[in-house]
């Protein structure tokens, strides 16, 4: 999978940048039947620079909009 960005603004001070991105490339062997990106396919790493360690995606935790509502 590729994101191609779009430099929306750049704070010299901070080096804090902003971006857009304007495009999502990905693989088919990654998509699953509906031709989404299937993160199980994909298996993204996550860096953490805090303990200097990559981790892996786990597994879902909840639902969008559906696990936070009070019942």
């Amino acid at each position: 999978m590729a994101l191609e960005c779009e430099l929306v603004s750049y704070d010299s001070d901070t080096c804090h940048l902003v971006g857009r991105i304007v495009n999502v490339s990905a693989e088919e062997q990654i998509l699953n039947e509906k031709g989404r990106i299937d993160p199980a396919l994909l298996r993204p790493l996550i860096f953490d620079p805090v303990n200097n360690e990559y981790l892996t995606v786990g597994r879902k935790a909840g639902e969008a909009f559906k696990s936070l509502l009070p019942q």
